[in-house]
């Protein structure tokens, strides 16, 4: 055990020592986190408004109600006004507005106003771009229910104005998840990132060139058994992942001040199967590449695609179904989804179970497939 330790101290004071792995490990992630926490800020609901373009065929005033029982509810409304003229000529809308058009249409018919007067049913065709964001077209469909059932009320109960209302009442939509922003998508984000950067650039980049150099051959036939080699090896990027973990905690307490869950044991549990399967990926690196430089330099791609696709520079929510799907087959995935899961939505250790089981199969997969490698190379 004496051996695994020094050669894991070793290893850990070798990576250290680089100036560019100061950078990467010490400075490059304050520099990331407040970069980009800047462009990722999440959205206050309250100032978030829909927009809703409005086509009345209708001019009553029953149909002017409608559209600002709509308005009251938070909702852009962008209006065109159809008149008909005696004859019954081609409509003539008003002109439209310089903006944007909105991703969902509402239409008023002709004879609205005398329909509600009549307690007859009447449809009101709505429609809707297929790219329209579905948490916004929930929070639409309830706006118009409720704009609806106040114009009803209001013919039987009297009165009309939202402003006058003495009640009010808030609604929110309890059938998801709120997606992860600001620095609790940043942070998370950014610390699996430069965990792989650390471990599978600078890990594999110094096994290939102990190889290179014919170290590992010299420990091979030293009375240092083959199982201490492995682990040594293991334990040093093990040792460089958690100096990259405790650095990215101790800024996010003490600078940029988020909360890490509830779940201390959760999250301890999932961050070391997170440096366990990093590690034995980078010593996995270091043993398919006979150089430093075409260890790190593939290293650094193949850590840069895995945190695009595992959602470490962007929520997975807003990548296609089926892209997201595919993302699994990353250990970042697996990560990430258990990060957010104990900082954005109150997760236990029960929830991240299923994380830490496969990111454990992670790194007992590619230990076993470099323990294999460093046989035939040593």
């Amino acid at each position: 055990m004496r051996r695994v330790m020094a050669m894991a101290r070793e290893d850990l004071r070798l990576t250290l020592r680089e100036r560019s792995s100061l950078f990467w490990i010490f400075i490059a992630p304050f520099l990331w986190v407040a970069f980009f926490s800047t462009f990722n800020k999440p959205q206050d609901p309250s100032q978030t408004q829909i927009g809703l373009q409005v086509i009345q065929h209708d001019l009553t005033p029953l149909a002017d109600q409608l559209v600002e029982g709509i308005r009251a509810e938070n909702i852009q409304v962008q209006v065109v006004r159809v008149a008909q003229d005696g004859a019954g000529a081609a409509p003539v809308a008003s002109p439209a507005s310089d903006d944007k058009k909105p991703p969902r249409t509402l239409e008023i018919p002709a004879g609205f106003g005398e329909a509600i007067e009549k307690r007859q049913k009447i449809k009101l065709p709505y429609h809707q771009d297929e790219d329209a964001n579905p948490q916004g077209t929930f929070a639409m469909t309830v706006a118009l229910h409720r704009a609806i059932v106040r114009l009803l009320g209001a013919q039987v109960l009297g009165g009309f104005a939202p402003a006058d209302d003495l009640v009010t009442v808030s609604s929110s939509w309890g059938g998801g998840r709120a997606i992860p922003a600001g620095r609790y998508q940043t942070i998370p984000g950014n610390l699996v990132m430069f965990v792989l950067i650390a471990t599978i650039t600078y890990g594999s980049a110094l096994l290939a060139a102990e190889r290179q150099k014919g170290i590992l051959r010299r420990l091979a036939a030293s009375p240092m058994r083959r199982f201490e080699l492995v682990a040594g090896k293991a334990l040093g990027r093990v040792a460089v992942a958690l100096v990259q973990v405790a650095v990215f905690v101790i800024l996010s307490l003490t600078v940029f001040r988020i909360e890490w869950g509830h779940s201390p044991a959760g999250l301890v549990l999932l961050m070391i199967c997170f440096v366990c399967a990093a590690a034995a990926i980078g010593m996995l690196g270091g043993t398919l590449f006979a150089s430093p430089d075409a260890a790190s330099g593939i290293g650094i791609v193949v850590v840069l695609a895995m945190s695009a696709l595992g959602g470490c520079w962007w929520p997975s929510e807003v990548m296609p179904a089926w892209l997201r799907s595919a993302s699994y087959v990353f250990p970042t995935t697996w990560a990430m989804n258990g990060l957010h899961e104990l900082l954005s939505w109150g997760g236990t250790l029960r929830d991240v179970t299923t994380h830490c089981l496969v990111l454990a199969l992670y790194a007992a997969g590619a230990a076993s497939l470099a323990a294999f490698r460093l046989r035939k190379v040593t």
